[in-house]
């Protein structure tokens, strides 16, 4: 019986510890969540920028100008992207809501700006 006891206790116990690591918290996965739809507008920035470079090539001055306009507010919503990337990676548990906000604002605002160029 005394063997019996020790062997359900320690499977009590692993079940216990399994399930207390086996899932991400939720805060966990959002921030994964938010990282890849950050990562995946970065993405599309970067074949912007690609097609730019393309249409560069072969533009007018004029164009051009134009052109190296939409390429700078390309890279500076890339730019606001990776520092919200950043932030995302480092907050904590504690900070995450307010850098979750934050990081979400950025991002539909990133994500307007390219509606806005493609609409």
């Amino acid at each position: 019986m005394k063997k019996v006891s020790i062997t359900l206790i320690a499977i009590l116990f692993a079940i216990g510890i399994v399930a207390c690591n086996g899932d991400k918290s939720n805060w966990e996965q959002e921030k994964e969540e938010l990282t890849s739809k950050i990562d995946n507008t970065i993405n599309d920035i970067d074949d912007a920028i690609t097609e730019v470079n393309n249409d560069l090539k072969d533009a007018s001055e004029d164009a051009a100008e134009s052109l190296r306009g939409t390429k700078e507010d390309l890279l500076n919503q890339k730019s606001a992207l990776e520092e919200a990337r950043d932030n995302i990676a480092d907050a904590t548990e504690e900070a995450w809501e307010d850098t979750k906000s934050w990081a979400e604002e950025t991002y539909n605002d990133v994500e307007d700006f390219l509606k806005g160029r493609n609409g």
